[in-house]
């Protein structure tokens, strides 16, 4: 089979809801160039028998399944060591793609060699596809200076390129998504310094809002939940349920330090890089010995009470 421009990965678990109107919105491409993995992580609902399906309809369409939940991350990264196109993109199962989103992400990243990913605007859309709001980025992660991208992506950066159009032998430099909780805006700081990230004008990107999404359900952005970060990276990775507390920021800030130092800059850039980085840590300081003291209390002998 002759290789493809594009390999779109889905992975899912559980997403017999909303899995059909992704594969639809796939399908329905203006540029056909393309496979699609879909990458099962174990789903005990009407999953399968979907991807079989599709399956049958297209022979563009490849489907995995893992036996077991390896959770969301090593799910995500599975399918990039699949993967045989030019570029690569992520699309959740809950979210659908314009008809010339990949036309013009590929026109975008063919015109513009410093560019190692583009992605279309978002249009925040409800459970039935209705239109909610929409999000234009305000981070400039276009700049032409590395320095500038990575610091841009420490600021609160929402993380929507994940799911843009990626040069795959650029994505192949990085660890791909870490098994922590932001582990995708890790990532994206890496492309960041990689190269320039490019926005298209229009709104050719749909990003589902509904109650089972997991931000929803962590209380990430449920203003009537908890915010619960160790459950957050449980879903990003069920070995984070053995290893007990799951040291968020510790190992984004390992993350980041690996990264820097892996990166061919000058060494102005790497001194002002590290300088940005000890910045963050600062800022993060009380965190960090959060989860270190909540660590080391959870591996403690817990003390027995007095008869």
């Amino acid at each position: 089979m002759e290789k493809p421009n594009i390999t779109i990965g889905l992975p899912v678990f559980n997403g017999e809801n909303f899995l059909p109107q992704a594969i639809e919105s796939v399908l329905g491409q203006d540029y056909a160039d393309f496979e699609l993995i879909i990458r099962d992580n174990a789903s005990t609902d009407g999953t399968a028998a979907i991807c079989r399906e599709a399956c049958e309809k297209d022979t563009r369409i490849r489907y995995l399944r893992s036996e077991t939940n390896v959770g969301a991350a090593p799910n995500f990264n599975a399918i990039v060591g699949d993967a045989r196109g030019q570029y690569f993109k992520w699309l959740a199962h809950d979210d659908l793609m314009a008809p010339t989103f990949l036309s013009r992400c590929v026109e975008t990243l063919e015109r513009d060699a410093t560019c190692v990913l583009a992605c279309p605007r978002v249009r925040f859309i409800d459970a039935a596809g209705e239109p909610l709001e929409d999000y234009i980025s305000p981070f400039r992660t276009a700049d032409p200076d590395p320095v500038v991208r990575f610091k841009e992506t420490l600021s609160g950066h929402p993380c929507y390129e994940v799911f843009g159009l990626i040069r795959l032998d650029e994505l192949r430099k990085t660890r791909l998504i870490g098994s922590y909780k932001h582990g995708d805006g890790v990532l994206l700081s890496h492309l960041a310094m990689l190269g320039r990230f490019a926005e298209i004008p229009e709104y050719l990107f749909m990003s589902r809002r509904h109650q089972g999404q997991s931000m929803y359900v962590y209380g990430i952005t449920n203003p009537d939940a908890k915010e619960d970060p160790d459950a957050y990276a449980r879903w990003f990775d069920a070995r984070n349920a053995q290893t007990g507390v799951p040291l968020n920021f510790s190992r984004r800030l390992a993350e980041y330090r690996w990264m820097i130092s892996a990166t061919p800059l000058s060494l102005r850039k790497h001194l002002k890089l590290y300088r940005i980085l000890i910045a963050w840590s600062y800022r993060n300081r009380h965190r960090i010995k959060k989860e270190w003291r909540k660590a080391i209390a959870s591996h403690l002998p817990s003390r027995s009470r007095p008869a």
